[in-house]
Formats: C-alpha cells, structure tokens, sequence
C-alpha cells in the first residue's frame, strides 16, 4: 500500500490588495483574495496527483504554497510528516533540495546568460555548498542529465535560446530531477507544445518517475492529460476542493456539477461516446468577494435554499471518493 509523502489540512493562502499608504500601514481598504481556502488533501509517494480547474481556481497557488514560494495564513504542509510551513531556513532549504519544480513557462525560468551546463549544474553546485572541485565530476553529471531527457551532451554549451518549446522543456526536467528528488510539481508542464511534443514529454516524465520513483503533483487544466497520468486528482474551483478520489473513479461518477461541466467540456476522439456539453451560466465570481453557503452557487444548474445558506463539506462516496455538493445528501 502506497504512504503518504505529502498531507495538506486546512491550508489557506491569501493575498491582500490595497492602494496607498493607509492600507499598507493601517489596514484600511485592504481587500483578502482567497486564492486557497481552507484546502485538505494527500498525495501518495510514487503516485502522480492531478490537480484541475479553471484559471485563476488557486491550483498553482496551492502548488507554490507547498513549497513556501507564498506564505499561507493557516493550515499544515506535511511532508514525510513534517510540516514544511513550520521548518526553518535551514530545514527548507534540505526540504527543497528533496522537492523541485517545474515551471510552466519554459524560457522564462531559464537564465538567458547561462549556458544549459551552467543551468543544470547548478543545483549540482549548491549540493556541494562552497566546494570548488570536482567540476569534471559536474560535467560528467550534467552530460548524464541531458542524456537522461533524450537531449545530446553537447546542447551543454548552448545557451537556451538556441532550443526550442520542447528541448527548453526537457531542459527544465533535467535540472528538476539533478538533486534525484522524491516530489516534483509540474506546473503545467505541456502548455505552450504542440500535441506531438507534448506527448513526448508526457512519456519522458513517466520514465522518470517509473526508474526514480518520483512523486508528481501534476498541475493542469488539460482534462485529457490529467486522465492519463494521474493515479489521483482534485477538482478545484474558487479555492476550493469540490471533488476528489481516484482520476478513474472521478471521470466515471462526476459526482460535483462542476466536474460534470468541466469533464462534459472535453472532445472525445469517438463520437458515439461524446457527452452533451453542459455550459454554465454567469461568471466565476470575485476570490475576494465569493459568494455565501456554497461557491458554485451562482452557477450551478440545480441550487437550493441551502446552497446559499450552508457551505458543503467533502463528503465520503466510499472508495476514497470525496466531493463536496448539497445535491449528495
């Protein structure tokens, strides 16, 4: 049976806008987006874990919380069962070196002035602390990650601009995996590639993780994509998880209306399979002024008086089926 490696409760990041001094200093005028509210879920070592919804749903948010890219304003982050919003500069930075990134924007997280040998070495580096010896060492590395990303040794002299989409994505999962870490969150991790290519980095990643044992959170709005990598996923829209549980069982009950919209929304390469496509209403409201009771209120199909009055909680559907809607009870 699959461990934890990672157990979020009730985590909730905010953001406070606000203009001039007075907010800055007093207070006044400051408004709280609610970019993840009140968030409780488990990834399982080995597994991948997707995480969906619509833009600016706190998906990404709640990837970067993990990792203390944002500070949140309450709730835990176990990893391993230590709580990562607790640990000390010196205890995040070894957490860290055991948890890398993937970013979406493939150019814009690769320095411009550095060679990809320079780029992938250091983290290489940074393990070493101050140490100035071994760089042939280094290199030997470098040159096995690039090989390990189906990239030649030689691309470590060239500089990022010299690659295109996909090798600069390659590029990324080469400098992620160098410190042979146990969790990566791919932050949509095709976006921008054309479908080919995509599905090439799909394969790379799942190579990886099936020789390294790596943890995936995998972050995306690809519907298609998260059904076939992901052995578990969260449904999130507004801050909020409305549903969770195995990606199989999830694609087969689509127990929450907005699962059901949002997986209704996704082609299907046989037609006599296509499902009616179930259009929402209105839309998605403020994160700094959400609606009362339950969020998708506003959108929804079916709303009762209780849905405006009364926030839903996750129910068990049994399985480790979760979703969180009045509609269940």
């Amino acid at each position: 049976m699959a461990v934890d490696l990672i157990e979020i409760r009730n985590l909730k990041t905010y953001f406070f806008q606000g203009k001039g001094i007075l907010s800055k200093w007093f207070g006044q005028g400051l408004r709280t987006v609610h970019a993840v509210d009140d968030v409780s879920l488990t990834i399982k070592k080995g597994r991948t874990f997707g995480l969906v919804g619509e833009s600016g749903c706190g998906k990404s948010t709640l990837g970067n919380t993990i990792f203390r890219l944002v500070e949140p304003q309450a709730g835990e982050v176990l990893f391993n069962g230590r709580d990562v919003v607790k640990m000390n500069p010196k205890e995040l930075r070894a957490f860290r070196q055991n948890a890398q990134l993937i970013f979406q924007d493939q150019f814009g997280c690769l320095n411009p002035r550095m060679t990809v040998g320079q780029i992938i070495a250091e983290p290489l580096l940074m393990r070493q602390g101050k140490q100035h010896t071994g760089h042939e060492a280094i290199a030997q590395e470098v040159a096995d990650l690039l090989s390990a990303v189906n990239l030649d040794p030689d691309a470590a002299v060239k500089f990022p601009n010299e690659f295109s989409g996909g090798q600069a994505r390659r590029i990324g999962v080469a400098r992620a995996i160098a410190l042979e870490p146990e969790f990566i969150m791919a932050d949509e991790p095709t976006s921008g590639l054309d479908i080919s290519t995509a599905a090439t980095i799909l394969n790379l990643m799942q190579d990886l993780q099936d020789k390294m044992d790596i943890t995936y959170l995998w972050v995306s709005h690809n519907l298609n994509q998260v059904k076939y990598m992901s052995d578990d996923m969260a449904v999130m829209y507004l801050g909020k998880v409305v549903e969770m549980g195995r990606t199989k069982e999830v694609f087969k009950r689509m127990a929450h209306p907005y699962t059901k919209a949002l997986i209704s929304a996704v082609p299907q390469v046989d037609t006599d399979q296509q499902k009616q496509t179930i259009y929402l209403r209105g839309e998605i409201p403020s994160p700094i002024n959400p609606p009362s009771g339950c969020y998708f209120r506003t959108r929804c199909p079916q709303v009762f008086k209780q849905c405006k009055e009364e926030e839903p909680k996750l129910a068990d559907l049994g399985g480790g089926h979760y979703a969180a809607c009045h509609l269940l009870k």
